[in-house]
């Protein structure tokens, strides 16, 4: 029984008020659905809960959301696009940008302001304006979508990069899901599906761009555990064989533009990276002795069509370069080049389309205009200066910053062969860099 005093503590208790109760039912509501639906589909309500559950946990976390995203890049070549447009890039995305705006409530984030983010939403916001007047206004609704998520996805790195354990778990994710990449990509290859090593729905370039550009972090990966080194060496030299039988040449060289920055800048770790490339090329040339008759097939093919690779891109730059110019200030639109392409260039209405200008510069000239096109320059610029005064001014882990530098090489040097600016590495690698520079000088200025 209840004493006087215990009643009255018990009547004064709150009422639960409609929120709270509106939460209940919710929570009755979806363990009832729950049980209906295991009797009758288990295998779907596992799955479901599954889910749910993961999303839950990257609402929570904003940093393992951010590595959903990083994972979720070398991969997106392994699934279709989706029903209705929803990749599972998309998804990444919008559960990043949904958990950072969580965090950022919930733990009244101050949010950094630097000049990375006005270049990065200036493109964003040409991208918008040239979407309106564009032609076809479905790809270029899609390709602005994408943009922006990628736009978000910068400030959120932006506002977190600094941080060493997300750094080292960024270099661990991307050396994990690039090795199951090459894996996937090189099975494609060998078993006859593909002609060139690829996963099946992406083209052998952009497979190999995100391949290239990620090979710097995983040798970083090197300095860890001595028991973890084998497996970091094991994926180098799949991540390597991925590359190569991929026969991307502008992959290739900008892969040559970071070695030559490696070289130049840090002679000291010489011996570790040409141990490691020798490995790396031994898993190569393993890869090439199981199936020497593809590899052969491979380079006949693109010798074939070397000459008429060569041809057409100078012409895709030409075309590209006059839409520049006869559309400055907007361009004509995202995704919007491969429908002038063969007005241009000659080229009889139903023959083969180029859908891209195979230079990251003058393909945003082209559909976003001049001023784009400049925005986007002066961000890589910005990066690499960014990379490289930390480097003088010991901000962040000089290992890590070294590779970004190498990796924005990379990422350079490749997209001037290669339009490469929608995907995830030339964001990543410059919110990082922004992240790092930022908070070496806040650190900078409070012990000055």
């Amino acid at each position: 029984m209840l004493t006087g005093g215990r009643l009255e503590a018990v009547l004064r208790r709150p009422r639960p008020d409609g929120l709270e109760l509106l939460g209940l039912s919710a929570l009755v509501a979806a363990a009832v659905a729950c049980a209906v639906g295991a009797a009758v589909r288990p295998t779907s309500v596992l799955f479901g809960v599954a889910a749910g559950a993961a999303v839950l946990v990257f609402l929570a976390r904003a940093d393992f959301a951010l590595l959903f995203v990083v994972a979720t890049a070398p991969l997106e070549g392994a699934f279709a696009s989706g029903t209705g447009g929803v990749t599972i890039t998309k998804l990444a995305g919008g559960l990043a940008i949904a958990s950072f705006a969580a965090a950022v409530a919930r733990e009244r984030r101050v949010l950094v302001l630097e000049r990375g983010q006005a270049l990065v939403l200036g493109i964003l916001g040409l991208a918008m304006l040239s979407t309106i007047q564009a032609h076809e206004t479905s790809p270029a609704l899609t390709t602005t979508t994408r943009y922006a998520s990628f736009a978000a996805v910068y400030v959120i790195f932006s506002q977190m990069g600094h941080d060493r354990v997300l750094q080292r778990r960024i270099a661990w994710t991307l050396a994990v899901t690039c090795s199951v990449a090459a894996g996937l990509g090189l099975h494609e290859y060998l078993s006859g599906k593909q002609q060139l090593a690829t996963l099946p729905y992406v083209n052998q370039n952009d497979f190999a761009f995100v391949l290239a550009t990620s090979l710097p972090l995983m040798f970083v990966l090197l300095t860890g555990p001595k028991l973890l080194r084998p497996l970091v060496l094991g994926a180098i030299g799949l991540v390597s064989a991925g590359i190569l039988l991929s026969l991307s040449r502008g992959a290739l060289v900008g892969l040559a533009a970071g070695f030559l920055l490696f070289v130049i800048t840090d002679r000291r770790r010489i011996s570790v990276t040409l141990t490691a490339g020798a490995l790396a090329a031994a898993g190569v040339l393993l890869v090439i002795h199981s199936n020497p008759q593809r590899f052969h097939q491979a380079l006949l093919l693109k010798q074939q069509v070397a000459h008429q690779n060569v041809s057409t891109r100078f012409g895709a730059w030409g075309a590209a370069a006059r839409l520049a110019t006869d559309h400055p200030f907007l361009g004509v639109g995202p995704g919007n080049f491969q429908f002038h392409y063969n007005e241009l260039t000659g080229q009889p209405v139903g023959t083969f389309t180029l859908t891209v200008a195979h230079n990251a510069l003058l393909d945003v000239g082209a559909e976003l205009g001049l001023a784009a096109m400049c925005l986007l320059a002066a961000y890589l610029v910005l990066a690499f200066v960014r990379l490289t005064t930390s480097l003088e001014r010991g901000y962040g882990d000089p290992g890590f910053v070294r590779a970004l530098r190498i990796s924005l090489a990379i990422a350079v040097v490749s997209s001037m062969f290669l339009s490469e600016q929608y995907f995830l590495p030339f964001w990543l690698i410059g919110g990082l860099a922004a992240a790092i520079w930022t908070d070496g000088q806040r650190r900078a200025a409070r012990t000055g």
